[in-house]
């Protein structure tokens, strides 16, 4: 079974994300550059973490059934893990940043 949400994104077109459950576990792909060469994809990850502000597609009560598939799955669970380690990376930015213009101040005396 498959479930494909139109996505927007940089392109004038929507990106196709496309969810598809098989038997040993669930594939996603996305018509964006990154996610053809099989990169990661914001597009994907997005729809995967609950956000489905860009989905322009009329289908949003199909994003129900796709949570059921992830619910779980080793998938879910990757992703979730990147977005806490994006939120670490984030944080570890700003702190680097502050700690940077504290010791140009110090050094201007």
């Amino acid at each position: 079974m498959e479930i494909s949400f139109l996505v927007a994104g940089s392109a004038t077109n929507p990106y196709e994300v496309t969810f598809a459950k098989k038997s040993d576990g669930l594939s996603v792909s996305c018509t964006c550059p990154a996610g053809e060469r099989g990169l990661h994809c914001k597009h994907r990850l997005a729809i995967i973490t609950g956000d489905a502000s860009a989905v322009v597609s009329k289908n949003l009560a199909e994003l129900e059934v796709v949570r059921t598939w992830l619910a779980g799955s080793d998938l879910e669970i990757a992703c979730s893990e990147f977005r806490e380690a994006e939120k670490n990376v984030e944080d570890a930015k700003t702190r680097f940043d502050k700690v940077k213009k504290r010791i140009g101040k110090l050094m201007a005396g």
